[in-house]
């Protein structure tokens, strides 16, 4: 048997929330984690105002939530043929970026989010793409694998917030600890909201604050 690989267009959908105008002084693409889908998860960010467009897509491996029935959700990738995925979906993303011209918004600060699994998706293509992100915030979630041992440059300049809720039931504390020591000597900063393994209004108001607190700073 011999194992051979097609690349093929794939229709990829992503939501945003708002409207880009002259007033926009932030635009976010967020990043879902496993098993949920971009709808769901932008619905989050409700509680920003005009200032800010939400751009979130989403996972292009879809799933029934319950096996065999149940919702169709999402996920970024798998282990099977994983360079394969982690291909695809930079590819994916970073031509997300190019078709909606974000380059063209000089006067905007740019946000990347990934919650759980996407902070693995999310730093993954931080660390590839021509677009310059002014902030990165990572949820609950383990950067890829491939960083875990040496920090690249482009992800430890990078102005980042690591958030975590004080309720946190599936990320492991050892593994909170172990970013911690990782991102120790680079430019990012650890916050703890009030919640469980979730993006919530707890959460996105720390976030916001620390956007707007490191704004003014820049």
């Amino acid at each position: 048997m011999q194992k051979h690989f097609l690349t093929v267009p794939k229709t990829a959908r992503y939501f945003t929330q708002g409207d880009l105008t002259e007033n926009t002084q932030y635009i976010w693409i967020v990043i879902h984690g496993y098993a949920q889908t971009a709808d769901s998860f932008i619905n989050s960010f409700e509680i920003l105002g005009d200032e800010h467009f939400i751009i979130a897509p989403e996972g292009l491996n879809k799933f029934y939530s319950r096996g065999f029935s149940g919702s169709p959700v999402a996920s970024w990738m798998t282990s099977l043929e994983r360079e394969n995925e982690i291909i695809d979906y930079n590819n994916y993303l970073n031509q997300l970026v190019e078709s909606l011209n974000l380059k063209s918004y000089t006067n905007t600060k740019l946000v990347l989010l990934g919650f759980s699994q996407g902070v693995s998706t999310q730093t993954r293509f931080l660390n590839q793409t021509p677009i310059k992100f002014d902030f990165s915030v990572m949820i609950a979630g383990e950067i890829g694998k491939e960083f875990q041992e040496h920090l690249p440059e482009r992800i430890a300049k990078t102005n980042s917030l690591y958030l975590v809720g004080n309720q946190e039931n599936l990320i492991k504390p050892e593994k909170i600890e172990f970013h911690q020591q990782l991102f120790k000597n680079s430019n990012c900063s650890f916050n703890i909201f009030e919640g469980k393994h979730e993006v919530n209004e707890h959460a996105v108001n720390t976030i916001l604050q620390w956007l707007k607190h490191n704004a003014t700073n820049q």
